[in-house]
């Protein structure tokens, strides 16, 4: 294979230990090896204890959108392997993912995440009937498609034994690879209000999302698997419940918006819609306040939800989000 010109970009907070050490075990093994490793930290962190010896360090403002735009700006290679720091993957992990864009099939690719779906049983099915996860139907033959719920439809069964490229809408961002002059072209420093309230819920649908709008193709290279390590160094669930759920509330609402509804100029599809992610909404609700009365949820974890919604509806009416460039260019 001819040589493959890629940087790799690392998001971390620095904290990840062991974990991190792994993904550099990996990176060190890589062939071909790459051109710089850009590692992202927020501004005030202390650098890892685990070094390569020969990486670059950057800071910026911490922001899980933020650190990685960051990265890419540094980035001179054509092309980048972007990777959380909890991630472990083979020798020949960039030739299987370089593949599909050598071939002109795809311009960002990434390896299967089963892990990231549901588990099957009650809390799948549950998912599904509240507008959120679904599995695909068969003949669809992709990795994630987004719904008009905001929610997605995925396919578990991919043979990782199978060299075959799966068309996807959305990826969990923990590790991809992509030509870089096209990450630049989904222009993702306009969808800042990812970032805006400590933690970025569906920052990575958003990204692979606009890029598919845009018409910039995603697989999933069904033979490359990864390892995701789960360090959970961004943020811990049992402590920032009221981050995360707000962030929850506003980010959906933001997104069913300005990627869904504004990308549908004809009344019927805008009416399914809104239909779709009303339905979705009352589910989401209904969920949160019964997991208060079980006593699996805050209280004040439900009222961030719903002030999330809230203060997302006064955004889009906002004259900060009509300043926005608008996700497709009107015909």
């Amino acid at each position: 294979m001819d040589t493959i010109r890629f940087s790799v970009v690392i998001r971390t907070t620095g904290h990840a230990g062991e974990k991190y050490a792994r993904l550099l075990r990996s990176i060190s093994a890589l062939e071909p090896q790459p051109e710089e490793v850009i590692v992202v930290l927020p501004e005030g962190a202390e650098t890892p204890a685990e070094k390569l010896g020969w990486e670059r360090f950057c800071y910026c403002p911490k922001g899980m959108v933020r650190q990685r735009l960051y990265g890419l700006e540094q980035c001179r290679s054509p092309y980048a392997l972007f990777s959380d720091d909890d991630i472990a993957f083979g020798q020949d992990f960039v030739q299987k993912l370089h593949q599909p864009l050598a071939e002109g099939v795809a311009k960002l690719a990434a390896g299967p995440l089963l892990e990231f779906f549901p588990v099957k049983g009650k809390r799948a099915l549950l998912s599904a009937v509240m507008g959120n996860t679904a599995p695909m139907l068969p003949w669809r033959q992709m990795y994630v498609r987004v719904l008009r719920s905001t929610g997605y439809s995925y396919n578990r069964k991919i043979d990782t034994s199978e060299h075959v490229y799966y068309p996807s809408q959305s990826l969990a961002w923990t590790c991809f690879y992509g030509e870089t002059a096209a990450m630049r072209a989904i222009h993702m420093e306009e969808e800042g209000w990812l970032d805006s309230h400590g933690y970025a819920a569906m920052d990575d649908q958003t990204m692979f999302y606009k890029a598919c709008l845009k018409g910039i193709p995603t697989v999933v290279v069904s033979d490359a698997p990864y390892q995701h390590l789960n360090a959970q160094t961004s943020t811990k669930v049992s402590a920032n419940g009221v981050k995360i759920n707000y962030s929850i509330g506003f980010n959906r609402t933001v997104f069913w918006r300005r990627f869904i509804l504004e990308t549908h100029n004809d009344p019927l599809n805008r009416l399914l819609d809104r239909f779709c992610f009303g339905y979705q909404c009352v589910w989401a609700k209904a969920y949160s306040k019964i997991n208060v009365w079980r006593g699996k949820k805050r209280g004040e974890d439900h009222e961030a939800l719903k002030r999330g919604m809230r203060d997302a509806r006064a955004f889009l009416t906002s004259e900060e989000y009509r300043r926005l460039p608008k996700v497709l260019e009107e015909k």
